[in-house]
């Protein structure tokens, strides 16, 4: 069983504006990962901070304690009752079913699955065996560490390299996350998305 987080708790400082209901391409921008993890998950919750805009999307909730991504990712990881978690940015709106199908079948073969682009690990498009994860984050958390690459570091991650990945999103855009309005308009730019 395999369930889907997306996390849409950021400030958005950077963007001006609360990002994950803000429109691209007609639809709240946290409302494209919502829909592609759908497609490879059941249930799929959206974690977010009480009072939070995006609570208005009609997703699932799961409640972000406002501490960082981990600590959402933690509570993600406890509310949910799935032995896989497939844990995604609302900001990345090009994420490809295909890519995440692929993801969530290599799911068992270690506590984490996860993609390399350059020299780092993605964590924020990645499965997570729940159980495992949670008890890492909880430990990093308690230590004052609240980094989602330190918790792959702390777990057995098989590692999806880029050659394998680019099979199935050959641009990689899945991995293209909308901080900030030049990353908006970029993206606005760049080449179609076919779902």
């Amino acid at each position: 069983m395999v369930a889907a987080a997306v996390l849409a708790g950021g400030a958005s400082r950077r963007m001006g504006r609360d990002k994950a209901t803000m429109p691209v391409g007609g639809t709240p921008l946290a409302g494209w990962a919502l829909a592609v993890a759908a497609r490879v998950a059941d249930p799929v919750v959206l974690v977010a901070p009480a009072g939070h805009p995006a609570r208005g999307l009609g997703a699932a909730l799961v409640t972000d304690p406002g501490h960082g991504p981990l600590a959402a990712l933690a509570a993600a990881l406890d509310a949910l009752d799935a032995g896989h978690v497939l844990v995604l940015a609302g900001d990345h709106p090009g994420l490809r079913v295909e890519l995440l199908a692929h993801l969530v079948g290599l799911r068992g073969r270690a506590e984490a699955v996860a993609c390399r682009r350059g020299d780092r690990l993605e964590p924020l498009v990645a499965v997570y065996e729940r159980r495992p994860a949670l008890a890492a984050a909880g430990a990093r958390l308690a230590a004052g560490d609240r980094s989602l690459r330190g918790l792959l570091a702390a777990l057995r991650v098989l590692v999806v390299e880029e050659a394998e990945w680019r099979r199935l999103d050959p641009d990689g855009r899945s991995f293209a996350d909308l901080d900030d309005p030049a990353a908006v308009a970029a993206w606005r730019r760049g080449p179609a998305n076919e779902r």
